[in-house]
């Protein structure tokens, strides 16, 4: 683990000190878990707003004559197909069928695209584009650095961003716009990692401070990855290193929406095929953990003779819907709804329940 000198820190940095946030070394950064409570920041969320530097996450320009094709042979989307202006999540997947990396594409025109990758994977999958793209006249221009990223998410967060933008365009669901503030050109896009609704801003590193008190200054509750990673969870979104890996492919993942197969391009379409119809032995699935026990990963799953059938990949309290929750890998003839298994948790046997997921969907 690096020292907190060789952390690398975003330019909202100082921002979180001031605030008194409790910092944390996460992907190589020096990042807020929580400000106040990691209860109070999801409550804020889900009833409010609220407001995530996200700018550890890799952010990459990739542009040329080839840059489609390229992006084409990687993605398990032909990106091509997407409008300009448009974004869609998908999957980086190795030779094997394992997933790199979980990534979301936006086309800003025909030759252009903005490829964002998690922190902790952004190295790798620069390494694995240039590796397997040798040929093809594109560039990769990564612009983590000198931009930043901020979320802000939650009922209230589009009537908070025209408070601060007032002239600010209609975007739609996985849409985004280069919009011009204060001399500078952000990136708005309606995404998220919190299962509601809401945008994440990129922008220039010169304005990022400001942006970012201002939205505070018209209601955005400041949060942390803390509460990130629990409002991700209620809404059964995957999180690297733990749902997907490079050893989980997308079927059993259950992300096969995000996977176009049938693309003469596509580095590993026969490998996924291959995949597909050998059909699943193991599958994602939601859980409820009786009484407020918490679940968490690796915790091992059993039948009722006591057999190991699964394991835990991400367990939590939610807060939003009072129980104890979490995702599991389990045997495929294990995961019919309503099905009582038992965890192990601290040495103890404790009932759970498969349910449906996502655990919350906002109304």
């Amino acid at each position: 683990m690096k020292m907190n000198d060789e952390l690398l820190k975003t330019t909202l940095h100082q921002v979180h000190i001031n605030a008194n946030a409790k910092l944390v070394p996460f992907a190589g950064w020096d990042m807020p878990i929580q400000y106040s409570s990691i209860l109070k920041e999801c409550n804020a969320v889900r009833n409010k707003s609220g407001i995530f530097d996200v700018s550890h996450m890799g952010r990459f320009m990739i542009s040329g004559p080839k840059s489609g094709l390229a992006l084409d042979k990687l993605l398990s989307i032909d990106p091509n197909l997407l409008k300009e202006g448009q974004g869609k999540y998908n999957l980086i997947c190795n030779s094997d069928g394992g997933i790199i990396d979980d990534c979301i594409v936006y086309k800003i025109a025909k030759e252009e695209f903005l490829l964002i990758p998690n922190a902790s994977n952004s190295d790798k999958v620069y390494k694995w584009i240039k590796q397997n793209t040798k040929d093809l006249d594109f560039n990769i221009d990564i612009i983590t650095s000198n931009t930043s990223m901020i979320a802000l998410q939650g009922p209230e967060s589009l009537r908070i961003l025209n408070d601060v933008i007032p002239d600010m365009p209609e975007i739609k669901r996985f849409r985004f716009v280069e919009h011009q503030f204060q001399s500078t050109i952000m990136i708005i896009a309606r995404t998220g990692y919190t299962g509601e609704d809401g945008v994440e801003i990129i922008l220039e590193n010169s304005i990022a401070i400001n942006f970012w008190q201002s939205l505070k200054n018209k209601g955005a509750t400041e949060c942390g990855l803390g509460a990130r990673d629990v409002l991700r969870l209620e809404a059964a979104l995957p999180l690297h290193g733990n749902e997907i890996t490079e050893q989980t492919n997308p079927f059993e993942a259950k992300l096969k929406m995000f996977v176009q197969l049938d693309r003469s391009n596509y580095l590993i379409n026969d490998t996924l095929t291959k995949i597909k119809s050998e059909g699943l032995t193991k599958k994602i699935v939601g859980f409820e953990v009786q009484g407020r026990n918490i679940a968490r990963s690796h915790n091992q799953i059993l039948d009722h003779y006591n057999n190991v059938i699964g394991e835990v990949t991400s367990g939590s309290f939610s807060p939003t819907l009072q129980k104890s929750i979490g995702l599991a890998y389990i045997k495929k003839e294990f995961t019919a709804i309503d099905s009582e298994v038992t965890i192990n948790i601290r040495t103890k046997s404790i009932p759970a329940k498969i349910i449906k997921t996502p655990f919350y969907k906002r109304s």
